[in-house]
């Protein structure tokens, strides 16, 4: 750690004339500017940007373009103590590896002589500084560089610098700024508030603010008891990395200790502990690419020698691991196995380990970024609530703790159905100790019947519950249908109405309750498919295909509700309230996946119609015999003009599909939707509203569906088309 003193010549540059040459960056005295009054850097805080470009300084190459001076709060995760309104940030103003100079209006040199500004990122001291110099001489009379950015604790904090410039007084002077580092470690710099000071007191408070800067923001003392049974700060709730060592790179950075309230894919929940956890990527903030390990306090293992964590992400490498405190040995490694992608993305899911045998031995926490990219995607790792020596009396209560925690959550997100994803993982987590909470273990499937009465127990007959290892009855509680909710009569049920109904069904035991539900589709006729666009909520009437498509508390997941996707709302098109979703399949971008509708008999005029995007999307058509009649593809998706599906974008983006089946009129058939292995990327498939009976043709020349194009302005048209059959 850096003295007071250390820091204040770090700080308090007293350059020399004589003694004090540096290198000119290139700036020269000639065809400078009109030299502005005494005391005045124009533009020195960089709030004057009415006329979008630099005013009172000049630049000179591909660094510092004006886009660069920004009213952002945050750099890179860092916080940003502006001045005012504005200040220049290098990797806003263009790509980190350009290099080039800013250069200031010369103006004459008042007050005391002292020069004060802010100053962040230039990690690279040798080629990224701030030079000061006497018009008319090429030689620099001082120079600063950010020595306390160690791309880890200082980063792109704008950090407060005085240079003495006292001997130059009433001489007239400019500043010049370069950054010639073409790398990406923090190799650019942020500036702000380049202003002349004018008496001692203001030279004290403007050290006295740096001292403050970097004592919140810069390394603390790291302190250990390698006798204690625990670690300091495991959840990260004093809001930094107090209590974790930093062993090696620069993934691992106070920039990733974040609110837990924060959510990442614009409405998504961590599901985490306390206030705050690590996110190794800040919602981007942070980039992938970069690698870095952490360490906590060091511990004497006690209790039964289990020890619990939250990890999300960590795909590709990363891992949280049990080391010896003497030897750093890595003695239990726990990767994130259960990472899917966008099921369980970024979510903590919580971890045991069983050290029974490491009792009474030194030890330490390490959490490792091993991923740059180059293993794929989600090159990063979310950590969360790190404990240490617990009984198993201590498990057993926070096995059962977390999981009645997740089964009264409320929150989920209207894009990913991620609670229900979550539920599932608790439920089949191999828990160290018996898991001593009711749950049910096996689930009752929907279900699609003809119009009439129906015996409703026998649905549930191989739905099972237990608490721990003793099974509890399963029971039917009601049935709700239009709104109308229904407690008896389940036996002999009547379903002479045609519709959705939503059974539900469960266990109670000493107080505690579970329950879930299933759905029948009632059915008076046979010229349409049961659930035909998804809006029972779920897959009922759906046949997977597909074995990795696993079943989440019953249900296959992936019919959402979303009416639009991403930060930039781009629309689904979705008919009603509900649309089949590739991305929440559980299913990887590249593999393929497919559902087979129930059978249907062609009536009225043949004509059916579904609605589908994305570029992987197909629809597949069968005769009841499984002859292929029709095969129709999605042939809409243009990854261009994003983000505006008007000017002819096209992603996830449904557009209606007509399709002439007149020649098999009578014929019983049936259609499966298809996400398809491609070339390249985007391979996802989205579809909606199967419509398999028209009395007359569709006008499908003229019809088409009307969205908003996302947050541009106004609404579109996605007009019908009639498909071609690929199978003909």
């Amino acid at each position: 750690m850096k003295t007071n003193l250390h820091r204040f010549f770090a700080v308090l540059l007293v350059v020399l004339m004589a003694f004090g040459a540096f290198a000119c960056s290139g700036s020269g005295s000639s065809n400078q500017p009109e030299v502005a009054a005494a005391d005045d850097i124009v533009n020195g805080d960089f709030e004057d940007v009415s006329s979008g470009q630099w005013v009172g300084w000049t630049r000179k190459d591909a660094a510092f373009n004006f886009r660069g001076v920004t009213d952002v709060e945050k750099v890179n995760g860092a916080p940003i103590e502006k001045s005012g309104s504005y200040f220049f940030a290098g990797t806003v103003g263009g790509n980190p590896a350009m290099r080039g100079t800013l250069t200031s209006d010369p103006f004459v040199l008042g007050g005391n002589g002292f020069i004060s500004f802010k100053m962040g990122g230039g990690k690279n001291t040798e080629k990224c500084y701030v030079e000061f110099f006497e018009q008319g001489n090429d030689t620099a009379i001082a120079k600063v560089v950010n020595d306390e950015c160690d791309g880890v604790y200082i980063t792109d904090h704008l950090l407060t610098k005085v240079v003495d410039l006292s001997a130059y007084v009433g001489k007239t002077v400019y500043i010049v700024v370069t950054d010639n580092d073409d790398g990406n470690d923090v190799s650019w710099l942020n500036l702000d508030d380049f202003k002349v000071l004018k008496d001692q007191a203001e030279v004290d408070a403007a050290i006295a603010e740096h001292d403050r800067q970097f004592a919140e923001f810069g390394p603390k003392p790291f302190v250990e008891d390698e006798t204690s049974s625990t670690i300091e700060n495991g959840g990260f709730e004093t809001g930094d990395l107090s209590g974790w060592l930093l062993l090696d790179g620069t993934a691992l950075t106070r920039a990733a200790i974040v609110p837990t309230s924060q959510y990442y894919w614009t409405d998504r929940s961590v599901y985490g502990e306390g206030e705050y956890y690590l996110d190794g990527s800040n919602n981007g903030a942070i980039q992938e690419s970069l690698l870095g390990s952490i360490r906590s306090t060091k511990f004497t293992l006690g209790g039964d020698g289990f020890i619990t964590f939250m990890m999300g992400s960590g795909n590709g490498g990363s891992y949280v691991a049990l080391c010896d405190g003497n030897t750093d040995e890595e003695l239990i490694k726990q990767e994130n196995i259960y990472f899917s992608d966008p099921a369980l993305a970024l979510t903590l899911l919580r971890f045991y380990m069983d050290a029974s045998e490491y009792v009474g031995r030194v030890c330490y926490l390490k959490v490792v970024d091993a991923n740059d990219g180059s293993n794929g995607g989600f090159a990063f790792i979310n950590v969360d609530d790190f404990r240490v020596s617990l009984t198993r009396d201590e498990v057993a209560a926070l096995e059962v703790e977390q999981m009645e925690k997740i089964q009264n959550e409320t929150y989920t997100s209207a894009s990913y159905d991620d609670l229900t994803s979550l539920r599932n993982y608790y439920t089949n987590y191999p828990y160290p100790v018996p898991l001593q909470s009711l749950t049910l273990t096996a689930y009752a499937d929907n279900q699609v019947v003809d119009c009439g009465t129906v015996d409703l127990t026998a649905f549930v007959a191989d739905a099972k519950a237990a608490f721990g290892a003793e099974e509890v009855p399963v029971a039917i509680s009601k049935v709700s249908f239009n709104g109308v909710d229904t407690t008896e009569g389940f036996d002999a049920f009547d379903m002479s109405a045609p519709g959705y109904y939503n059974v539900f069904y469960g266990a109670e035991k000493d107080g505690k309750a579970v329950e879930t539900a299933f759905t029948v589709v009632a059915m008076a006729d046979h010229n349409t498919i049961a659930n035909g666009g998804f809006e029972a909520g779920n897959l009922a009437g759906w046949t997977v295909l597909t074995e990795a498509w696993a079943k989440v508390e019953g249900q296959y997941p992936g019919v959402i509700s979303a009416v639009n996707y991403w930060g930039e709302e781009l629309p689904y098109n979705q008919a009603g309230e509900f649309h089949l979703d590739g991305w929440n399949t559980g299913i990887g971008e590249g593999d393929p996946w497919a559902v087979r509708s129930t059978t249907f008999t062609l009536s009225g005029s043949g004509f059916i119609s579904v609605r589908m995007g994305g570029a992987a999307a197909a629809v597949k058509v069968f005769t009841a015999d499984g002859t292929l009649v029709g095969y129709y593809k999605q042939t809409r998706f243009h990854d261009e003009f994003f983000p505006s599906v008007g000017q002819g974008g096209s992603w996830a983006d449904m557009g209606t599909y007509v399709m002439d089946l007149s020649a098999y009129l009578g014929s019983e058939l049936y259609i499966e939707l298809h996400d398809e292995v491609i070339d390249g990327g985007w391979a996802h498939g989205f579809f909606d509203e199967v419509v398999t009976f028209y009395e007359e043709a569709p006008d499908y020349a003229n019809n088409a569906d009307t969205v908003m194009d996302g947050n541009q302005a106004g609404e579109i048209r996605i007009p019908w088309q009639l498909a071609e059959n690929l199978a003909a």
